[in-house]
């Protein structure tokens, strides 16, 4: 099993939930020392194989090299977990291009590239798995999260028709939309947290549990709580004018406002 972004957030509890289950996990994220500290604890915790590399994803050189290490497994891998993402919070007339092209690089170009890369070993196992974490944003308009909404966005809906395409073969797709998560991209992105109800705000242990209970039943899509379900859902409904003003304001200010 294949997890990117696996030192931290949702990536390291979902290393931590499924390593029960005793299989092996090929881990990576840019965290050298978290990663191996994370091995550590899965294997004393577990006693299961855990195998790590740390890597620049954004890096064409480092997702090559990630592609070989992972091809000279042993045991090929048969779930790939594409976890890793990227955000930032701020306009997009006054964002820098360093942090929007990191935010499409790791939320649509690699996700997008590992799994054409790893697709043939996939159909070589009796039965395979491709889970890509998507958002409860990709949906709905986020003001300061253009980017990263839109990105989100391509990843849903790549994955609804991959798994069009993939029905009836040995492969399936989960898409798992998070809500709003207390991870370290929420901590550090410096949006004001205050008007969100801490009853929206899930723990990355919480969001992990949810998605493995979604690999276990075979779910193709799902979110992490009814009422990030229900938003996308009523939003669906409500006429454009209303939801930018709605949506405008909803959560927090952007950070160069009066």
């Amino acid at each position: 099993m294949v997890i990117t972004g696996a030192s931290r957030g949702i990536g390291r509890s979902l290393a931590l939930g499924l390593g029960k289950s005793g299989c092996e996990l090929l881990l990576t994220s840019l965290e050298r020392d978290e990663l191996s500290s994370l091995a550590e604890e899965l294997s004393a915790e577990s006693g299961i194989t855990v195998v790590w590399m740390a890597a620049d994803l954004t890096d064409g050189s480092e997702r090559r090299r990630f592609l070989d290490w992972i091809a000279a497994r042993k045991l090929p891998p048969d779930i790939l977990i594409n976890n890793a993402g990227a955000g930032y919070f701020g306009r997009f007339t006054s964002s820098r291009w360093s942090d929007i092209e990191r935010t499409l690089i790791l939320n649509i170009h690699v996700p997008t590239l590992l799994i054409r890369e790893l697709l043939p070993t996939l159909r070589n196992r009796p039965e395979a798995k491709i889970v890509n974490i998507s958002s409860g944003i990709s949906r709905l308009p986020y003001p300061g999260l253009a980017v990263y909404g839109a990105a989100k966005g391509y990843l849903s809906s790549f994955s609804e028709s991959l798994a069009c395409e993939l029905a009836g073969t040995n492969i399936s797709v989960l898409c798992f939309h998070p809500g709003f998560t207390s991870t370290h991209f929420m901590s550090t992105a410096g949006m004001d947290m205050k008007r969100i109800p801490k009853f929206l705000i899930h723990t990355p242990e919480a969001v992990a549990e949810r998605i493995v209970n979604a690999i276990k039943k075979d779910t193709t899509w799902t979110y992490s709580d009814f009422s990030s379900r229900l938003g996308v859902f009523l939003a669906g409904f409500l006429p454009r004018r209303i939801k930018t003003g709605l949506f405008k304001n909803l959560f927090w200010r952007l950070p160069d406002e009066n």
